[in-house]
């Protein structure tokens, strides 16, 4: 996760993903300084970035000075060792110190005005964090860089220091080979980082490819735009001007393109426009700052971002284009994660709602019902209990007490906060009903901005829950009833926009739904019922908890065979390829998140361990690693598992291709239908071990799954896709 991107508590509390490359510490916080000017957390990219300045040595070694004084001060004054981890406190300060060796000619004057201008930077740089990310949740971009620069050279003719031509403004003769405009887009990469050679863009365009592939798309695109206008509009535009202004625009399309949006078409027209926003904001801000004697460096870029995220927070509905709304990576990983969550979780909203009773109950009202389910009010749903045959009630069904419904447990279908209830209104005699109080006893939730659930016909005096109570999933609510509007007892639950009891309803979706008999039971990852569909939630099982415990601390050691080389592998493994020696350890992150961490193979999985089930979110790193293995053979493994129960989950594709094949697809991916790869699994116990199967779907490549856990964790996993076989055992468990 690039620092740049990191706004939210949701995102900072995500660990990045391990890289390949084994460096000290300081080294990889030191390259992610320069990798995050372009949104990457990879230290590869980094060294190319630094590559790049070097070719301008007396701007190179400023900056490489300025971030590593920035994160020395960060540290002393303890700022916070996992910002720092991440290259935090480095990417602003690396861009301050590459515009004063840009600006001014070396001396001591000079090396005094850089080491103020850090000691600014960090300041600044943690009194925004607080403001911007803490108070408004917005990011912090490189606007302290850009305000110290300007304190910089206001300051510096007052101070003796010389001001020199920045290398920006000279032009460079590209070779005839080479078509102009392919010219103007490397040095406006190189512009970025005060270095606007052919090979230091070139060397860019290197690391952003490294990077992501949509990003590269995204930069011809923000380019494409600002040089389209420059060469259109703004034809009295010095060569300088024009790489500070192609500059701004492609920062801007990569950021709104796909980090802080889904790299959809959608996102694409929203990172146009936005690059064209930035173009006309570069050119006046150039004709305000000039008399100033101001560069215009980043700042259009800034403000651009600021202007349009702020504006999207208007928005009722994070629709298209879709906001990242999880921990954000590269475009590829951002696009691949959301279409493989809408395609497990529903496309719906961010909340997984669970069935509002326990036990197994019946449709018999559901969306566009025959009775009271019409027009705005068409995805409410009615909720019996019926036996085998289909029977609600017992006896003459004229008594409340023959309705198998009655007074059972109302439960909470998500977290929320109580907003209305109603307790006091009379149950009807069966076949009656309450014109005047419709709604009956009643418990509205809150449950997020523009999202709340209702239930309704609740038993008098029955609701446990006052107004303004937080309440959890599952919480008891009170009991079914027959008040309101209702002929029978039942339980209606719908979801709405608004806090007004009978408010117009949002189409409802439940998350771990079973139906199906118990001699062949489907789990669903998420359902809309239909009318008639018998269907219960997953039960609570403390029997089946054990293997997915992973105590936090715990380390579990494995033997991985079939992985491509190199680090400590050995040998040859059975599934082909190498034998790595892999230990998995048990994290938590600030937020409370679970997640394993492989440092040996580079590799994290983040997961959810609520009760039901075990839950895979999301993996980064090697393919050839164990946490790749259990992502795959067991991202979902439920701890009720009576006879007959079958699941499936989706796999993304992208996480199943081979690189160079990844590689090729990555610039048509936000082009390409959703989906990813079905599997379906199953599970059996034997004595003390669970064995989970999974059969793939379709797919060019066959591919087949295995996962036997016993109560220590994951004890063997195998894999096999098409001709290639990945297996790993345990052979060590520690505490």
């Amino acid at each position: 996760m690039a620092v740049m991107t990191s706004t939210g508590a949701a995102r900072e509390a995500v660990a990045a993903p391990p890289s390949r490359l084994t460096l000290p510490a300081p080294a990889a916080a030191g390259l992610l300084g320069y990798a995050q000017v372009i949104f990457s957390d990879h230290p590869g990219v980094g060294a190319l970035l630094l590559l790049a300045t070097a070719l301008s040595p007396r701007v190179g070694l400023s900056g490489l000075a300025a971030l590593l004084l920035g994160q020395a001060l960060a540290r002393l004054l303890a700022l916070g060792d996992a910002a720092l981890a991440r290259g935090r406190y480095g990417y602003n300060p690396l861009l301050a110190g590459l515009a004063v060796g840009a600006f001014f000619e070396p001396g001591a004057g000079t090396v005094a005005l850089l080491a103020l201008a850090v000691a600014a930077v960090v300041f600044l740089e943690a009194a925004l964090e607080s403001a911007l990310g803490g108070v408004f949740a917005l990011p912090l971009l490189s606007l302290p860089s850009v305000l110290v620069t300007w304190l910089a050279v206001a300051a510096a003719p007052f101070i003796g220091i010389v001001a020199r031509t920045p290398p920006a403004l000279l032009p460079e003769a590209a070779p005839d080979w080479l078509p102009p405009l392919a010219g103007l887009y490397l040095r406006s990469l190189g512009a970025i980082f005060f270095s606007p050679s052919l090979a230091a863009g070139a060397l860019v365009l290197a690391g952003l490819v490294l990077f992501s592939r949509i990003a590269t798309l995204l930069t011809l695109l923000g380019f494409g735009v600002a040089a389209a206008l420059a060469t259109g509009v703004f034809t009295r535009a010095s060569d300088g001007a024009l790489l500070v202004l192609c500059a701004n625009a492609m920062l801007t399309a990569v950021a709104l393109g796909g980090i802080w949006f889904v790299a959809q078409p959608a996102a694409l027209l929203l990172a146009a426009g936005a690059a064209l926003l930035t173009t006309l904001a570069t050119v006046g801000a150039t004709a305000l700052l000039r008399p100033f004697g101001l560069p215009v460096l980043l700042l259009p870029f800034n403000v651009t971002m600021l202007v349009v995220l702020l504006a999207f927070r208007q928005r009722l509905r994070d629709g298209s284009p879709k906001a990242v709304d999880f921990a954000a990576g590269t475009p590829e990983a951002n696009l691949a994660y959301y279409r493989t969550r809408v395609a497990r979780f529903g496309p719906g909203f961010a909340v997984r709602f669970a069935l509002p009773f326990s036990g197994r109950w019946l449709v018999t009202q559901g969306v566009d019902g025959a009775h009271t389910h019409r027009g705005p009010w068409r995805h409410g749903l009615d909720f019996e209990v019926a036996d085998a045959a289909g029977a609600t009630s017992t006896g003459s069904g004229r008594e409340l007490r023959d309705f198998r419904c009655y007074r059972l447990p109302v439960l909470a279908a998500a977290d929320g906060t109580v907003v209305k209830v109603v307790n006091d209104v009379p149950d009807n005699a069966p076949g009656t009903r309450n014109a005047r109080e419709p709604w009956g006893n009643l418990v509205l939730l809150q449950h997020g901005l523009g999202l709340y659930s209702l239930v309704a016909h609740l038993a008098p005096g029955t609701i446990e829950v006052k107004e303004g109570q937080p309440v959890r999933q599952g919480a008891r609510l009170g009991l079914c009833g027959n008040s309101g509007r209702s002929f029978v007892p039942h339980l209606h639950f719908q979801l709405q926009a608004t806090a007004r009891v009978g408010a117009p309803t949002l189409e409802p979706a439940f998350a771990d739904v079973l139906t199906g008999e118990e001699d062949y039971l489907q789990l669903h990852r998420w359902l809309l019922p239909a009318e008639g569909q018998a269907l219960r939630g997953l039960a609570r099982s403390e029997d089946g908890t054990a293997p997915f415990a992973f105590p936090v601390g715990g380390a579990l050691g494995f033997e991985v065979d079939g992985v491509d080389g190199g680090g400590e592998g050995r040998g040859s493994g059975h599934g082909g390829g190498r034998t790595r020696r892999e230990t998995v350890t048990s994290r938590i992150g600030l937020l409370g998140e679970l997640f394993l961490d492989s440092t040996t193979a580079g590799a994290l999985l983040w997961f959810e361990n609520q009760g039901r089930q075990f839950v895979v979110h999301d993996q980064a790193g090697r393919r050839d690693s164990l946490l790749h293995l259990l992502a795959t053979a067991a991202p979902r493994v439920p701890y009720d598992l009576p006879t007959g129960l079958r699941w499936d989950d989706v796999l993304p594709r992208r996480r199943l291709r081979p690189r160079w094949a990844r590689w090729v697809t990555d610039l048509a991916e936000p082009f390409l239908p959703e989906g990813g790869v079905t599997v379906d699994y199953t599970a059996t116990r034997r004595g003390g071990r669970l064995e989970v199967r999974g059969v793939g779907r379709g797919g060019r490549r066959p591919l087949s799954t295995l996962a036997v856990f016993d109560e220590a964790g994951p004890l063997a996993l195998e894999v096999k896709l098409g001709e290639q076989v990945r297996r790993a055992r345990r052979v060590e468990v520690s505490a």
